[in-house]
Protein backbone atom coordinates (compact mmCIF):
# COMPACT_ATOMS: atom_id res chain seq x y z
CA UNK A 1 0.00 0.00 0.00
CA UNK A 2 1.40 3.37 -1.00
CA UNK A 3 1.80 6.02 1.65
CA UNK A 4 -0.24 9.19 1.43
CA UNK A 5 1.75 12.37 1.94
CA UNK A 6 0.54 15.76 3.11
CA UNK A 7 2.30 19.10 3.04
CA UNK A 8 3.68 20.15 6.43
CA UNK A 9 6.11 22.91 7.33
CA UNK A 10 9.41 22.30 9.08
CA UNK A 11 12.03 25.08 9.27
CA UNK A 12 15.16 23.19 8.25
CA UNK A 13 18.60 24.41 9.24
CA UNK A 14 21.34 24.65 6.63
CA UNK A 15 22.88 21.47 8.02
CA UNK A 16 19.57 19.62 7.77
CA UNK A 17 19.12 20.83 4.18
CA UNK A 18 22.59 19.53 3.29
CA UNK A 19 21.79 16.21 4.93
CA UNK A 20 18.56 16.06 2.91
CA UNK A 21 20.43 16.97 -0.30
CA UNK A 22 22.96 14.21 0.34
CA UNK A 23 20.19 11.67 0.95
CA UNK A 24 18.45 12.80 -2.25
CA UNK A 25 21.64 12.46 -4.30
CA UNK A 26 22.40 9.04 -2.80
CA UNK A 27 18.75 7.94 -3.06
CA UNK A 28 18.68 6.96 0.60
CA UNK A 29 16.55 7.60 3.66
CA UNK A 30 17.47 10.21 6.27
CA UNK A 31 16.67 11.05 9.89
CA UNK A 32 16.50 14.70 10.93
CA UNK A 33 16.38 15.89 14.53
CA UNK A 34 13.95 18.82 14.74
CA UNK A 35 13.34 21.20 17.63
CA UNK A 36 9.91 22.45 18.63
CA UNK A 37 10.53 25.94 17.23
CA UNK A 38 11.20 24.41 13.78
CA UNK A 39 7.84 22.63 13.59
CA UNK A 40 4.95 24.26 11.75
CA UNK A 41 7.01 26.98 10.01
CA UNK A 42 9.48 27.20 7.14
CA UNK A 43 10.07 24.67 4.38
CA UNK A 44 7.26 22.47 3.08
CA UNK A 45 7.91 18.75 3.34
CA UNK A 46 5.62 15.88 2.43
CA UNK A 47 4.90 13.86 5.57
CA UNK A 48 2.56 11.01 6.47
CA UNK A 49 -0.32 11.53 8.91
CA UNK A 50 1.63 9.59 11.53
CA UNK A 51 4.66 11.87 11.12
CA UNK A 52 2.48 14.98 11.34
CA UNK A 53 0.86 13.65 14.52
CA UNK A 54 4.32 13.02 16.02
CA UNK A 55 5.40 16.57 15.17
CA UNK A 56 2.27 18.03 16.76
CA UNK A 57 2.78 15.87 19.85
CA UNK A 58 6.39 17.04 20.10
CA UNK A 59 5.23 20.67 20.05
CA UNK A 60 2.56 20.06 22.70
CA UNK A 61 5.11 18.32 24.95
CA UNK A 62 7.75 20.97 24.15
CA UNK A 63 10.22 18.30 23.04
CA UNK A 64 12.23 17.75 19.89
CA UNK A 65 11.52 14.87 17.56
CA UNK A 66 13.28 12.64 15.06
CA UNK A 67 11.85 12.93 11.57
CA UNK A 68 12.62 9.86 9.46
CA UNK A 69 12.11 10.42 5.75
CA UNK A 70 12.18 7.59 3.23
CA UNK A 71 13.89 7.96 -0.14
CA UNK A 72 10.45 7.98 -1.80
CA UNK A 73 9.32 10.75 0.52
CA UNK A 74 12.38 12.83 -0.31
CA UNK A 75 11.86 12.30 -4.05
CA UNK A 76 8.16 13.25 -3.80
CA UNK A 77 9.09 16.40 -1.85
CA UNK A 78 11.61 17.32 -4.57
CA UNK A 79 9.09 16.64 -7.34
CA UNK A 80 6.47 18.77 -5.65
CA UNK A 81 8.68 21.84 -5.71
CA UNK A 82 8.44 24.71 -3.28
CA UNK A 83 11.28 26.37 -1.46
CA UNK A 84 13.16 23.10 -1.06
CA UNK A 85 12.96 22.25 -4.77
CA UNK A 86 15.99 24.19 -5.94
CA UNK A 87 18.22 23.08 -3.08
CA UNK A 88 17.42 19.39 -3.59
CA UNK A 89 18.07 19.54 -7.32
CA UNK A 90 21.37 21.44 -7.00
CA UNK A 91 23.26 18.17 -6.64
CA UNK A 92 21.41 16.49 -9.51
CA UNK A 93 21.68 19.45 -11.90
CA UNK A 94 25.27 18.82 -13.08
CA UNK A 95 24.23 15.34 -14.17
CA UNK A 96 20.96 16.35 -15.83
CA UNK A 97 22.12 19.32 -17.92
CA UNK A 98 24.65 17.46 -20.14
CA UNK A 99 22.19 14.60 -20.70
CA UNK A 100 19.37 16.94 -21.73
CA UNK A 101 21.66 19.00 -23.99
CA UNK A 102 22.94 15.88 -25.72
CA UNK A 103 19.43 14.58 -26.32
CA UNK A 104 18.11 17.99 -27.35
CA UNK A 105 20.95 18.55 -29.83
CA UNK A 106 19.97 15.29 -31.47
CA UNK A 107 16.42 16.61 -31.83
CA UNK A 108 15.10 14.38 -29.07
CA UNK A 109 13.70 16.94 -26.62
CA UNK A 110 10.61 14.79 -26.10
CA UNK A 111 12.92 11.86 -25.39
CA UNK A 112 14.90 13.98 -22.92
CA UNK A 113 11.75 14.89 -21.04
CA UNK A 114 10.67 11.26 -21.07
CA UNK A 115 14.08 10.17 -19.75
CA UNK A 116 13.93 12.72 -16.93
CA UNK A 117 10.46 11.54 -15.98
CA UNK A 118 11.78 7.99 -15.91
CA UNK A 119 14.64 9.04 -13.60
CA UNK A 120 12.76 11.42 -11.28
CA UNK A 121 9.14 10.34 -11.63
CA UNK A 122 6.13 11.91 -13.32
CA UNK A 123 6.32 15.10 -11.24
CA UNK A 124 9.34 16.20 -13.29
CA UNK A 125 8.25 17.86 -16.52
CA UNK A 126 8.82 20.65 -18.99
CA UNK A 127 8.38 23.44 -16.41
CA UNK A 128 11.06 21.98 -14.17
CA UNK A 129 13.39 21.55 -17.15
CA UNK A 130 12.96 25.24 -17.98
CA UNK A 131 13.73 26.18 -14.36
CA UNK A 132 16.93 24.14 -14.40
CA UNK A 133 18.34 25.75 -17.51
CA UNK A 134 17.67 29.43 -16.96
Amino acid sequence: MAATYHSYKIALTDGQKKKLQKAFAEKSAVTLRVKTDQIGVGDELLLTNTQIDRMKKAVSEKKGADLKMSKTQIEKTAQRGGSLFSSLFKLARPLIKPAVKALASAGLSFGAEKALKKIFGNGYGANEIKLLFR
